[in-house]
């Protein structure tokens, strides 16, 4: 059933993907796919593979897929080296004018030519011969050597109707077995024949239908080929190291936090007052280091408590902010805020909030972050050590991302992966680099008491009732506060049963209201704010799996599985 689902799964790839589509359109198919393999004593592996491709339809060339990364049982990469030594291709009946025209890349570990001219276009029988080299392709046991090669691979778009390979190995051959199929199956419709005189097989299969493929296994007497695991443990360990880079990298960057975070940790006391002097929206910039949505709903009740406007609830969904005739706020970044709520009339429905809105909000940031450092909250010195080390991780990012080729062709994803997560802890480093100053860090952790105060006000309840009228006003000047906080609604059910009665800047359901209620309403109101705070506006789909995980094709062997194989079809 496994099978069966990766096969359903391959045939719509095939179907879905544009590049698929119109190799799967027409009639291509492999004439013959013959392969001449020499395992060589020093167990590096020559490969000529000569490609009689059939053109039914008027097309540039071909393609030919090699894996060179695998990925083994413990999902690390172990790399293979291959080695181009000759390409070229010519019309069948006309062997004497080749071409060598093609295209090298890598892909998701695989090394792909695509071969042939794209301002030219061809039809009928074409011969394509590539010749390659493999190193580190082979495995080895306590009681073997083995080559373990996927012949054709199971990536053709293609059938193929014959198949062809003459391998010749160093050594006397004690076993040899072959599969076909699709890939992890292992179907043996394919025969091979052993050479009486000397030590070559000759391995015969066919036809393969798309995605089909031939795999032969080869055992011979342990040392018969040189020993290259030191030298593949190299390659491996090197492929993989890069995942590690991190470790050290996180390490660097904890000792960096320390060096540039110097503001003292502050013992948090619980304060039962807001700041003297601080608005909603300095409090959350300084608190949060930025200016999240919700610091802007803050603001507005911070404004309608003080009598600048008037909050009225049309519906369930809907809003009205109300101008009041008091004089507008004093304070820059308010008058900001009260002058974009209200820009073009004195009462304004916040469904039908200006998109501009969203510029007003923009130039609020840009000049609550200016007054920060203006007024010494933040730290103009803290924040270029924070930008420059921003800069190095997204520069880093950009070279790791444009260089994913490299690194793929030279099997080394490990040290892509490893680059990637190291600029991404520098980043992340960056953001945490403490831009308050002295004086931002002592509002700070006032603001770390206020909210202790605030998160933990079942501990008053007794307070507020003896003196509900005084913690009334406690509540609605705190509420703001609460919101920055997130704290809103647990702040608000503490009153439930005291406040009942609607404030003054506040016109709602008078038949039932608590305070509850209140705090549910107001975080409705911020789901619009937040809506109008934000800009509005009116290699190739199949990878073959492939093998070389290190175990033997005589236990498990199956098509697709050893080194080599990939895949192939027409652009």
């Amino acid at each position: 059933m496994k099978k069966f689902f990766f096969v359903v799964f391959l045939g719509l790839l095939a179907f879905v993907l544009p590049g698929k589509v119109s190799a799967q359109t027409n009639s291509d198919y492999v004439k013959n796919f013959s392969s001449q393999v020499t395992f060589n004593q020093d167990a590096s592996i020559d490969i000529n593979e000569t490609i009689d491709y059939v053109f039914t339809n008027y097309r540039h060339g071909i393609y030919r897929e090699i894996p060179t990364n695998y990925k083994t049982q413990g999902s690390f990469t172990r790399p293979t080296l291959l080695k181009l030594k000759d390409l070229y291709y010519f019309e069948t009946s006309s062997p004497s004018d080749k071409y060598d025209s093609y295209e090298k890349s890598s892909s998701n570990g695989y090394t792909i030519f695509k071969i042939g001219d794209s301002e030219e276009t061809i039809i009928g029988t074409y011969t394509y011969v590539i010749d390659y080299k493999l190193t580190y392709a082979v495995n080895y046991f306590d009681d073997h050597d083995e080559l373990y090669l996927n012949v054709t691979g199971n990536g053709w778009e293609v059938p193929i109707q014959n198949v062809n390979a003459v391998i010749n190995l160093p050594g006397a051959i004690t076993d040899s077995r072959c599969f076909t199929g699709y890939y992890d199956e292992a179907y043996t419709n394919c025969t091979i024949e052993k050479s009486a005189t000397t030590n070559t097989l000759i391995v015969k299969a066919g036809p393969l239908d798309v995605y089909e493929g031939l795999t032969v296994v080869v055992a011979m007497p342990k040392g018969t080929v040189a020993d290259t695991t030191a030298q593949q443990r190299v390659q491996t360990v090197l492929a993989n190291l890069g995942i590690l880079l991190p470790i050290p990298v996180i390490i660097l960057v904890i000792i960096l936090i320390k060096k540039f975070n110097k503001n003292k940790k502050l013992t948090i006391i619980p304060h039962y007052d807001a700041p003297k002097g601080i608005n909603p929206l300095i409090a959350t910039y300084v608190y949060k280091k930025n200016l999240p949505n919700n610091g802007i709903s803050a603001e507005i009740i911070y404004l309608a408590i003080n009598k600048y406007i008037k909050i009225k609830q049309v519906s369930e969904k809907n809003y009205e902010l109300i101008k009041t005739e008091k004089t507008p706020p004093e304070d820059s970044e308010e008058l900001k805020l009260y002058n974009g709520l209200f820009e073009s009339d004195d009462t304004v429905s916040l469904k039908k909030l200006s998109t501009k809105f969203f510029n007003t909000i923009n130039t609020l940031r840009g000049s609550l972050d200016k007054r920060m450092y203006d007024d010494g909250y933040f730290s103009k010195k803290q924040s270029n050590i924070s930008g420059s080390f921003l800069a190095l991780g997204v520069i880093g990012l950009f070279i790791i991302f444009a260089s994913a080729g490299f690194f793929s062709d030279h099997a080394a994803m490990s040290w892509f992966f490893g680059l990637l997560l190291s600029f991404i802890v520098i980043i992340i480093f960056a953001t945490r680099i403490d831009k308050r100053d002295t004086q931002g860090n002592e509002l700070y952790y006032e603001l770390e008491g206020l909210k202790m105060y605030i998160n933990t006000a079942e501990k008053h309840r007794i307070e507020f009732h003896d003196n509900p009228k005084k913690y009334l006003g406690v509540f609605e000047k705190l509420l703001p506060y609460a919101i920055i906080f997130g704290l809103e609604k647990k702040w608000a059910k503490e009153f439930e049963d005291l406040y009942t009665t609607p404030p003054e800047w506040y016109d709602g359901n008078n038949n039932f209201f608590n305070s509850y209620i209140l705090a549910n309403s107001l975080a409705r109101m911020n789901q619009q704010i937040a809506t109008r705070a934000v800009a509005t506006n009116s290699a190739r789909g199949y990878s073959s799996a492939h093998g070389g995980f290190g175990g033997s094709g005589f236990s498990g062997g199956s098509s697709g599985g050893g080194f080599g194989g990939g895949g192939g079809g027409s652009w």
